[in-house]
């Protein structure tokens, strides 16, 4: 096991940070994360808070990676059903506290698969009891919270992995970095046609009566630390990730899995400014806008000495295929590609199929584009392998081979020998990497409530300098017995 101070030196530094916490300095990147098999006859004992939706098929992969399922909890009594057909008599739960107290000496860890808001406060309580925590993406709704995940961690010595599930496809951007391939770095975009939910709302919903197969204290667990408008069904189910409140909007969903490779092989950090455009739906307030684009500047380091603008774009934007190099040759064979995809997929239906007259470029949903002096390059979402579309296309992808064999490590496999192995630093996606990009997704969060406007962010002080109302929304909140404070004494 990795000691405090090892780890001070891989990327923190102690007692600069707002919340007297870490503030992001670098990580390491040294090939940890390999799936080795070394710990063999030795299964992980997980339980599950949040067992239906990702929260489930989260479940299922650590299952097939090495772990065996004790104990299942959930505020919606449906998402039950999968796991009493597959293992009859298992423990149930409404309240993860509950199954703590009654079964803590059961497992080792747990799979926490709930919305944004209560990651942190699940996950760090689970922590104080002994537990390793595999926790969903974005790691926490606000910036504090992250913090206080770092800092538990130290503290109890557990192993946290976010879900991060394409995170080794960054072994073949490392390759590219190492070659060279894309010589200086000009600029960085990623993107998703997120979000598939609504958003732009003005005025929370009109609470209703709770579904009559649910546990009374069931819409209280589920709200946790943070407000409670009463239960609607326009928050529950998967329509919370729009709400402030609650969710972390498109970014908070898709650039944790975009955005990834360019965030832990350039080793961004935190970015030192923030400027967002909500495209006329002004500041937000309640709900994310249906639109935005944010900015995020980045500081020089030893990869990028000019430092770096990384720009966001969601609901429907993407890159511009006139300004970005080789974007509308790819943009026109992609389509071709897609086309021929529908029409596989039609006739395997036994549907028919009618091509369009005319087909137009068309930029893949959800991605992340490098823009080098020498080469750009273009790949999909979780970390798939990067295409070059400008520049030395075969110099690229013999680069990009390097990391082939490394970007078929097993996510899920990762974290169980983490936990076996009691190494903080083992996994892929851990603690110290995921804490600082959730963060720096969480801090351009806040770019929206000030559209139009530049922010400048310190993180070595973690605060906004020239906003100083912006620094209440890096804050964790807290509601009634939902206190983090409570945690934090144990």
């Amino acid at each position: 096991m990795t000691s405090e101070s090892t780890v001070t030196r891989r990327g923190f530094m102690f007692g600069a940070g707002a919340f007297g916490v870490a503030a992001y300095a670098g990580h390491d990147i040294a090939p940890k994360s390999a799936f080795s098999g070394e710990i063999k006859g030795r299964r992980l004992k997980i339980a599950a808070v949040g067992c239906g939706g990702m929260g489930g098929s989260a479940t299922e992969s650590l299952i097939s990676a090495g772990c065996d399922l004790v104990a299942v909890c959930d505020i919606d009594p449906s998402a039950f059903d999968r796991w009493e057909k597959k293992y009859p008599g298992i423990p149930k739960f409404t309240d993860y506290r509950d199954m703590l107290k009654a079964m803590g000496d059961k497992f080792e860890a747990v799979q926490v698969g709930t919305p944004d808001h209560t990651h942190a406060y699940i996950s760090i309580d689970c922590m104080n009891a002994g537990k390793h925590v595999y926790v969903q993406k974005p790691l926490a709704r606000t910036v504090e919270e992250c913090e206080l995940m770092l800092k538990t961690s130290l503290r109890t010595r557990r192993v946290v992995q976010m879900g991060n599930q394409g995170h080794p496809g960054v072994w073949r951007y490392k390759a590219l970095r190492d070659a060279g391939a894309w010589g200086g770095i000009k600029e960085i975009y990623s993107w998703s046609d997120r979000p598939i939910w609504p958003q732009g709302m003005k005025e929370y919903a009109t609470p209703e009566a709770l579904p009559a197969n649910f546990a009374k204290n069931a819409w209280d667990c589920w709200c946790g630390p943070s407000a409670d408008h009463g239960y609607s069904k326009a928050y529950h189910r998967f329509k919370w990730r729009g709400w402030w409140d609650y969710g972390c909007g498109a970014i908070g969903d898709m650039a944790v899995h975009n955005a990834d490779p360019a965030f832990w092989s350039l080793e961004l950090g935190l970015p030192v400014k923030v400027k967002a455009d909500t495209f006329g739906e002004g500041p937000i307030t309640i709900a994310y806008p249906k639109k935005s684009r944010i900015e995020m500047t980045f500081a020089p380091n030893k990869w990028l000495p000019n430092g770096i603008k990384l720009t966001w774009l969601d609901g429907g934007l993407k890159p511009d295929m006139k300004t970005v190099p080789g974007l509308a040759a790819y943009a026109a064979d992609f389509a071709v590609k897609d086309e021929a995809n529908k029409a596989k997929k039609a006739k395997k239906a036994g549907k028919p199929y009618t091509p369009p007259a005319k087909i137009n470029p068309l930029v893949p949903g959800n991605g992340l584009i490098i823009v080098g002096e020498k080469s750009t390059t273009i790949g999909e979402s979780h970390a798939k392998k990067p295409v070059c579309i400008a520049g030395d296309k075969a110099a690229c992808a013999a680069a990009s081979a390097a990391g082939d064999e490394a970007a078929k490590y097993n996510h899920y496999r990762e974290f169980v020998e983490a936990c076996l192995a009691g190494d903080l630093e083992k996994c892929g996606s851990k603690l110290s990497y995921a804490a600082p990009l959730t963060e720096a997704l969480l801090i351009g969060c806040i770019a929206l409530r000030f559209p139009g406007e530049e922010l400048a962010f310190d993180a070595k002080t973690m605060r906004f300098t020239n906003k100083p109302e912006a620094n209440m929304f890096l804050k964790a909140p807290k509601r009634g017995e939902w206190d983090f404070a409570r945690l934090a004494v144990r």
